[in-house]
């Protein structure tokens, strides 16, 4: 493994660059998993139910042995590239695609990629230096024993303390916190647009098509026979995996939204839970920068500061 892994390289300029072994799986992975569970519904039900589970196997043994790992990342970008190859080369030539329709698509697809690079860009400067911190604080880190700005966690992912540390997004592989938290949330509702939007394209042009809600929004009827062509069958695989990931976002999106309602971010939430408030967390624990609910909203996207900010212990 160290072999391959030392020769595994691509070529570039200036010499060829060294990729890891783990970065180039979901490259080879990804197109493989298609290609098998365009096959047959049985084929599509058992790839979907074995990358679940070694996602979550995966995610478990990476955080543990490879905390710093570009694999969910690549899964990402991989995601995006193949979802945007199968919707322009085998979706669009059908000709049921209107050309507004495609813009719009596109439009979202770019705009949940400008904010989430974004997010990605704006990730370190979330980073404490802590060179910069005086004696106006007390508050220490219990991880690298430093001085810290109040509301601020370490990540042993980053090895930096974050301020206002939500999460480790590893699909992004970056914290989200303080400078990147409202431009994720926003990457996140964009994206659920373009993926649900992307899948109703998809499933309306290879479905037998039907006027079902309120006769003017056009839903697919019968998709009994789209595995009797391999083309038909990978689009509809991408518009259920599109399906699939777009719930997954909601169920993120809601979540941020009930922690933004309740003034806390994931890491104090993460804290409550570990108290033993794990039913209703927030609700039933102290909430010292929670300003009611429209004052917390206020407060997230106006960037300002909470006059109580000073009043949290570092963890």
């Amino acid at each position: 493994m160290s072999t391959l892994q030392d020769r595994l390289r691509i070529p570039w300029r200036g010499g060829a660059k060294q990729i890891s072994l783990d970065s180039a799986l979901p490259l080879v992975v990804q197109p493989l998993l298609a290609y098998i569970a365009a096959q047959s519904v049985w084929c599509t039900a058992v790839v979907a139910l074995v990358l679940l589970l070694c996602m979550f196997y995966l995610y478990s043994t990476f955080v543990r042995f490879l905390p710093r790992t570009k694999f969910f990342f690549v899964w990402t970008l991989t995601s995006i590239v193949l979802l945007l190859l199968v919707f322009e080369f085998s979706v669009v030539p059908f000709l049921e695609i209107m050309p507004h329709e495609n813009c719009i698509l596109i439009g979202l697809v770019i705009s949940s990629g400008i904010c989430l690079y974004k997010v990605r860009s704006r990730a370190e400067q979330n980073f404490v230096v802590h060179s910069d911190m005086g004696e106006e604080t007390e508050l220490v880190c219990s991880v690298c024993r430093r001085r810290v700005p109040p509301r601020t966690f370490h990540c042993r992912i980053c090895q930096a303390c974050i301020v206002k540390r939500d999460h480790h997004c590893v699909w992004l592989d970056c914290c989200i916190g303080d400078k990147n938290h409202r431009l994720f949330v926003v990457g996140v509702l964009l994206s659920v647009s373009a993926l649900v939007y992307g899948a109703f394209l998809t499933l309306t042009t290879i479905c037998h098509p039907s006027f079902y809600f309120m006769e003017t929004i056009l839903l697919p009827d019968d998709c009994s026979d789209v595995y009797h062509d391999f083309t038909i069958a990978l689009c509809f695989i991408s518009s259920i995996y599109c399906i699939v990931m777009a719930f997954l976002l909601l169920l993120l999106l809601a979540h941020q939204c009930w922690l933004i309602t309740l003034g806390m971010t994931g890491q104090e939430w993460r804290c409550v839970q570990g108290s033993g408030h794990v039913w209703c967390a927030g609700l039933r624990s102290e909430r010292p920068f929670s300003h009611g609910l429209l004052h917390n909203w206020l407060e997230f996207f106006s960037c300002l500061r909470s006059p109580k900010d000073g009043l949290l212990t570092a963890a």
